[in-house]
């Protein structure tokens, strides 16, 4: 196993006295795609902030060895790149002018990108097999193109960890497995040293994760392997819906199974 990444200790945080996390401690390495699983109001979403240091909890968060709170802002955006779940840009940036505001951390306020972050910026793209966007605007590309955009905008910061929030939330069967494909690449080819998502779905994030880790109600209920987490009852206790469990070629396939019951939304 490689060398650990992100530590937390006992992390809690709560909105208004309203818990949001519950004693959260992770440990996450070099090297693997690390799924959050669970259901909407899990706690997903307030622990990549967390990571991001939006949100001060209570215990403590290592990242790549130190303390996050000893981390400038600046420090910070060097070593995470965050890929969020929606975007809407209230300009109409060129994409290849977006992809180069991933760059700010290296720059003072007035300077501009140089040549070679240009040249590297257009790589990038190249490398997501979406350089024929690089002249468009953001508001003129598809949603699965606009994820590999913000991807790249990620990439070009050279962050040795990628958060990714619902990555494929809003995109068609054909544009998920494409953006999980490369996220996965990018971590088993070392572009990026590791990658942790934030994921509804059992199906996909079995696919594309070298490691789950199921939350239901603010709190880790499993984690380990998809074979060691995505099982019957686990999957029960987080969801609160049966599922088939299939192994086929050494991957699981959970599928929900069919009921007449009408569950209540949470």
């Amino acid at each position: 196993m490689g060398k650990v990444l992100v530590r937390l200790e006992g992390v809690s945080y709560s909105y208004d006295g309203v818990k949001a996390l519950e004693d959260i401690s992770l440990t996450i390495h070099c090297g693997e795609v690390v799924s959050i699983l669970g259901p909407n109001g899990a706690g997903k979403t307030t622990l990549l902030k967390c990571l991001l240091k939006i949100l001060k909890p209570h215990g403590a968060i290592y990242i790549d060895g130190r303390e996050i709170n000893t981390y400038r802002v600046k420090e910070l955006a060097r070593i995470i790149g965050y890929v969020p779940q929606i975007h809407h840009s209230v300009f109409a940036y060129r994409v290849l002018d977006f992809v180069l505001m991933g760059r700010a951390p290296y720059h003072s306020m007035f300077s501009l990108p140089s040549e070679s972050e240009y040249d590297k910026a257009m790589e990038i793209l190249e490398e997501l097999g979406i350089r024929n966007l690089a002249d468009r605007t953001v508001a003129e590309v598809s949603g699965g193109q606009l994820q590999l955009v913000l991807i790249a905008r990620a990439l070009i910061q050279e962050a040795k960890i990628l958060l990714l929030d619902e990555p494929t939330a809003h995109l068609d069967v054909s544009n998920e497995l494409r953006v999980l494909s490369i996220v996965y690449r990018l971590v088993h080819s070392r572009v990026v040293d590791t990658a942790i998502m934030a994921m509804h779905n059992p199906l996909t994030a079995s696919m594309f994760s070298d490691r789950i880790v199921l939350m239901k109600n603010n709190r880790v209920v499993a984690e380990g392997s998809p074979r060691e987490v995505l099982t019957r009852e686990n999957l029960y206790k987080a969801y609160g819906v049966d599922f088939e469990i299939i192994v086929k070629d050494g991957r699981v396939i959970a599928i929900p199974c069919r009921t007449n019951t009408i569950y209540p939304i949470e």
